[in-house]
């Protein structure tokens, strides 16, 4: 942990961030691409690995270019994107399965959940703290997502939630931010902070509503030359402390 908060900040409301911040993505479980070539082949348009590979890294990339220039992108989008990519026909019926296959999302067994978080969000709740999420939703939506906080008991401790897809922005633009900030009550920012681990999105948007902006790096170490998060912890179970709570 280093750095401390400012000692004339009374945190009543924090946000965290969703990927490498509560989960990351297991590995185990038939991948995305592997699902999505089961179903073009089903539908009579089979794929060599060679294709499927360089599709994927291409889709992603695209989503990238999407994500940095906050344009919200939808599930029926990406698969419209994959399809073309993937060189096969955009027939309804198979964009349907393709699409259902990132509702599906992952097998949230298979997840990582950062480690102490369920003990750390007991204790903000228990000093009084309103908690929200910030998430920058990717190719599967905010209702997968929510599955899998239920699955893993988290989402009952989360009093707001504002994910790209339902907000119709990305971090850093504020408007994300002030939206987190209405659903936890009106948060006053001075008395807010965010939890993230990327410099671009989380510490940068954080830092510009006014909040504290905190990095964690329990789960992913973002090396980009960009300004620093006020606070930098490596495990959850510092923070209600570091807060002051």
């Amino acid at each position: 942990m280093s750095d401390s908060t400012d000692p004339g900040r009374n945190i009543t409301a924090v946000t965290f961030d969703f990927w490498n911040t509560l989960v990351a993505e297991g590995g185990a479980g038939p991948h995305r691409s592997q699902r999505w070539a089961e179903a073009c082949t089903a539908a009579g348009h089979p794929l060599d690995i060679e294709q499927l590979e360089r599709a994927m890294t291409d889709l992603w990339q695209w989503f990238v270019g999407q994500w940095e220039g906050n344009v919200v992108v939808s599930p029926r989008q990406a698969v419209l994107q994959a399809a073309d990519l993937l060189g096969v026909p955009p027939e309804a019926a198979l964009l349907d399965e393709l699409e259902s296959v990132l509702h599906e999302g992952t097998d949230p067994a298979q997840m990582t959940t950062a480690a102490g978080i369920g003990e750390t969000l007991d204790a903000l709740r228990g000093s009084g703290v309103r908690l929200g999420i910030i998430c920058d939703v990717g190719l599967s939506p905010s209702t997968t997502l929510r599955s899998y906080l239920s699955h893993h008991g988290l989402l009952e401790h989360f009093d707001g939630w504002s994910f790209s897809d339902e907000v119709g922005c990305y971090k850093p633009d504020a408007r994300i931010f002030a939206h987190a900030a209405d659903t936890l009550g009106g948060a006053n920012p001075a008395c807010t902070a965010h939890v993230g681990d990327l410099r671009r999105t989380d510490v940068a948007g954080a830092r510009h509503a006014g909040w504290l902006a905190v990095r964690y790096r329990g789960l992913f170490d973002d090396q980009a030359e960009l300004p620093d998060a006020d606070l930098v912890i490596d495990d959850h179970r510092d923070l209600a402390t570091a807060l002051g709570r």
